[in-house]
């Protein structure tokens, strides 16, 4: 009974774990994609789970691994596999696994991919970064919100720093290139008189 008023007298705690949880992931599960807004944080920490779990495991997302056929052109069973594709399968078996705990059901969904973990993480590569019409229109949108970045009325410091910071970063993800005294002069410019 202690145990159910300590949860119910700390629900926001238990949530900020569990958020904590599926941002970092923990020595069980690994990070949880629940946004593809927050795929480029996400990619980077998955990576690091995937490699220190299991770095043999890991490869199968670097290279393609492709069932073995016989010679009709049909998958072998695994009691036909040689034991080194054996390994190689049972690897690509294991981060698939880890790729079906990590990517939320919905984005999971409308990936385009042939199955295999080398195309599950280039189809969500691909799906970050869009077409290259997509990019080019996403490039000329951030450029032009640098250009006309001001101090929104009302908006605190903290509000206008963090808003300036998330546009800095989307601008360098999709290789937007300013010179140091550029984003310096727009920041300053959008800085309140007082």
């Amino acid at each position: 009974m202690d145990c159910l008023n300590a949860f119910l007298s700390q629900p926001s705690a238990l949530l900020q774990n569990i958020n904590l949880e599926n941002e970092m992931g923990t020595s069980n599960k690994p990070p949880k994609l629940l946004r593809m807004d927050d795929y480029p944080s996400w990619a980077n920490k998955f990576k690091t789970y995937g490699q220190t779990l299991n770095y043999e495991t890991w490869t199968t997302v670097e290279e393609d691994f492709i069932i073995p056929k016989n010679e009709n052109g049909e998958n072998y069973r695994l009691s036909q596999i040689a034991d080194a594709d054996k390994s190689l399968f049972l690897r690509e078996k294991k981060m698939l696994n880890l790729f079906q705990q990590a990517i939320k059901a919905e984005i999971f969904q409308v990936l385009q991919h042939n199955g295999s973990c080398y195309s599950i993480w280039h189809a969500l590569l691909n799906k970050d970064q869009g077409n290259p019409d997509m990019r080019k229109s996403k490039i000329a949108l951030l450029k032009k919100e640098f250009d006309i970045f001001t101090q929104v009325k009302g908006e605190s410091f903290a509000q206008l720093i963090e808003r300036y910071c998330y546009l800095v970063n989307e601008m360098k993800r999709l290789k937007i290139d300013k010179l140091d005294y550029e984003y310096i002069d727009k920041l300053a410019g959008a800085l309140p008189e007082e």
